[in-house]
């Protein structure tokens, strides 16, 4: 009997731990909500914030944005009339409201005349809205690709041609020539013991890499698990203007280009194949004649990012082919030994140099960041800077079409300005000072933004808050899309919790965690339904990146991106004024937060 009672003791206590076990597991189970704040029901705000918050509206936005979008800009192309008229408006509207210029000195012109009749010399020197930047327009361009290989007396040569065997673009003219490395993948990977680049010296010479890496589509490869997965096959679209992690390497080890081919031409088309559906008319879209114009910043002007570091050359698999050619190798047998063994199979091309060259027909052009600041109510704080910012620019017109740009980003424009006038306006003044900035050619490469972080008004910014495209409304398709875009997955307990109308995605700086709490809390005032992703790139195509590329704190807010985007179709009847007066008050009340902070 008592062997039996402390038989069901034993028993009881196994299913009541295994009871235990499951809900503790159950607990540890992620919250599907964790990166979502979700606000239906809003709180007052508070008073010290309230005068600038409530003269924050969707009517005066999109007002504002009637303006900023009407075919009189033409688009607001960098450099353009249009741009220039856009500039004029916002930097008007900034000294209507009381904000002091931020941008560069006008140093007035001697009045030689008026000296020589003993009269006074011209008037002090003073500063204006705009920060002018000297940049270089590309009008025409041609280039051309040579290998060449050399042994004693012999030598071979082969000439290769633009946009048939290879793609590359140079903003003004240039000359390459160094010696070439194959160099597999270009991957150097520490816990594989892998490293392409061992006993190589690749410091002022091409490498040759496959995209990529090896073991594609098999799913024992060890880069198709974990965060090697990630790193090399990223679930999400690439974002324009991702850094490559393979690129990068090779310009930290020192290379001046790569020669990169496709790892797998049947997914991504060769050179060819890519200039040819360039060419392909749909139906589905209009015919719009000519090409987008080029402007770059004059070298050393502005902060250089990853995608200006190495000259990255994309070369057909024939290309490849024949420069491998020359040392009896092929582009097939060294990437079967690779996939085969794991083992690197990287070597010098003896012998063989490559040079490629673009020739360029330039001309000078101007544009300007509009800026404008309050001034911080403490005597050390205020130097110290909030920027919020968003692109006044966009793609101009081509032929008789005129791409507007409503929502990309005449609308994060306008919540720049409205949050300019809410600070003006409010009584209580933050205790840092807060600039205001409209950047030029971000649609050329984030020009202005990145001239500006290497030129700031104010020496320290303690923060960069952007807003790009803040105007379109999601349905619940685009908001898992835009999941998707991230490599990220919406549970369906939470995708059915969000609501589409007030839904916007928000990115942060991972090394500023307090940056998201300050959002949280101020979405209580608002009422967003936000998605909150900390990030450590802090790249993508938007001006934020330069600040997180200086080690700057940043948060990025974008509404839905839709078939309108880069398109004609972007006007200002599609935007929605009660979201853009959300984000744009939820943003001010970040700032002010930021501030104070």
């Amino acid at each position: 009997m008592k062997k039996s009672m402390i038989l069901i003791a034993v028993l009881c206590f196994l299913v009541f731990s295994t009871v235990i076990g499951q809900e503790a597991k159950e607990e540890e189970k992620p919250d599907p909500l964790a990166n979502f704040s979700l606000v239906d029901e809003t709180q007052p705000v508070p008073e010290d914030v309230k005068v600038g918050f409530e003269s924050i509206t969707g009517k005066d936005a999109v007002t504002y944005l009637k303006f900023i979008s009407d075919d009189l800009l033409e688009g607001r192309d960098t450099g353009s009339d249009g741009y220039d008229i856009a500039a004029l408006y916002g930097a008007t509207m900034f000294e209507l409201w009381g904000l002091k210029p931020a941008g560069d000195m006008i140093r007035p012109r001697r009045d030689f005349r008026r000296m020589m009749m003993g009269g006074q010399t011209a008037r002090s020197s003073k500063r204006s809205y705009f920060q002018n930047i000297a940049m270089r327009e590309t009008l025409e361009r041609d280039g051309k690709a040579v290998a060449e290989w050399q042994k004693g007396q012999q030598k071979k040569t082969r000439s290769f041609h633009p946009n048939v065997d290879y793609s590359y673009f140079a903003s003004g003219t240039q000359s390459l020539t160094a010696p070439v490395v194959f160099i597999g993948y270009g991957i150097q990977e520490k816990s594989l013991k892998f490293d392409e680049y061992k006993n190589l010296d690749v410091k002022g010479k091409f490498v040759m890499m496959l995209s990529e890496a090896p073991g594609k589509g098999d799913p024992d490869s060890p880069f198709n698990k974990g965060e090697l997965k990630k790193k090399y096959y990223p679930q999400r679209r690439r974002m324009r203007r991702m850094t490559n992690p393979k690129t990068k390497l090779a310009t930290d080890l020192g290379a001046v280009g790569v020669l990169l081919v496709e790892n797998s031409p049947q997914d991504n088309p060769d050179v060819a194949r890519q200039a040819l559906d360039r060419q392909k008319i749909y139906d589905d879209r209009p015919i719009i004649p000519g090409e987008r114009r080029r402007v770059s910043l004059m070298e050393g002007s502005g902060l250089r990012m990853p995608w200006d570091s190495v000259a990255t050359i994309r070369v057909s698999r024939e290309m490849a082919n024949k420069i491998l050619g020359f040392v009896d190798q092929d582009v097939d047998t060294l990437k079967g030994k690779i996939e085969k063994t794991l083992q690197p199979q990287s070597m010098p091309l003896k012998g063989v140099t490559f040079t490629v060259k673009s020739t360029a027909k330039t001309k000078l052009v101007n544009s300007m960041n509009v800026l404008g600041y309050i001034e911080g109510s403490d005597p050390e704080l205020k130097k110290e800077a909030i920027v919020i910012g968003a692109h006044l620019d966009h793609l101009g017109k081509r032929g008789d079409y005129i791409f507007n740009g409503a929502d990309d980003d005449g609308s994060g424009s306008v919540g720049v300005m409205e949050i300019a006038e809410a600070f003006a306006k409010n009584p209580v003044k933050p205790k840092r000072s807060i600039v205001f900035a409209l950047w030029t050619g971000e649609e050329k490469g984030l020009l202005g933004s990145r001239y500006y972080v290497t030129h700031p008004f104010i020496e320290k910014t303690y923060c960069n808050l952007n807003l790009d495209m803040i105007s379109r409304v999601y349905d619940k398709s685009r908001i898992g899309m835009m999941a998707r875009m991230f490599g990220e997955d919406i549970p369906k307990e939470a995708l059915d919790k969000i609501n589409a109308k007030k839904f916007v995605s928000l990115s942060y700086d991972a090394d500023t965690p307090e940056l998201g709490k300050i959002i949280r809390e101020n979405n209580n005032y608002v009422g967003l339904h936000l998605s909150m992703r900390a990030s450590s790139e802090g790249m993508g195509g938007s001006d934020h990146a330069p600040f997180a590329m200086s080690n700057i704190p940043w948060a990025f807010f974008i509404a839905a991106m839709t078939e309108d985007y880069h398109q004609p179709t972007d006007t200002v009847d599609k935007a929605s004024p009660k979201l853009m007066e959300k984000i744009i008050r939820i943003t001010y009340l970040t700032a002010f937060s930021l501030a104070n902070n």
